[in-house]
């Protein structure tokens, strides 16, 4: 992958992992942990349309955290690792919510889009022959 993570992705970037009323994890760019929780539960309430003490969220973590907690090769890829299997390699983030407009970050998540595209196509044409 040629993509490079912008700096403000490397200093400001936390992921952050929702419970309700939708699960699955968001990225937010914020100055502090308590910052990005406040953003990713006023976000989320505005976009279903709740208040914001119905939205439950289970875990923030920075891009430092998510580098060391994942375990593929491509450290930037690692934050959006959600679990890693030793005989599939890793699990990943599944449609998140990009509550910035870092284009690193979407260009990074493009690319890993791609990827994961053409190895189904080549195991489909495998499988076909």
């Amino acid at each position: 992958m040629n993509t490079q993570l912008s700096n403000e992705c490397r200093t400001r970037l936390f992921r952050i992992t929702l419970e309700t009323p939708a699960e699955g994890v968001a990225f937010v760019m914020a100055d502090s942990r308590e910052a990005a929780w406040r953003i990713g539960k006023t976000v989320m309430a505005v976009l279903r349309g709740i208040g914001v003490y119905d939205v439950a969220l289970k875990h923030v973590h920075s891009f430092a955290e998510l580098v060391a907690m994942g375990k593929g090769d491509d450290e930037d890829l690692r934050i959006f690792e959600v679990a890693y299997d030793d005989e599939n390699g890793p699990v990943w983030a599944g449609s998140p919510y990009f509550l910035t407009n870092d284009s690193s970050l979407l260009g990074k998540w493009a690319e890993l889009c791609a990827d994961l595209a053409a190895d189904a196509a080549r195991m489909a044409i495998r499988r076909a022959r």
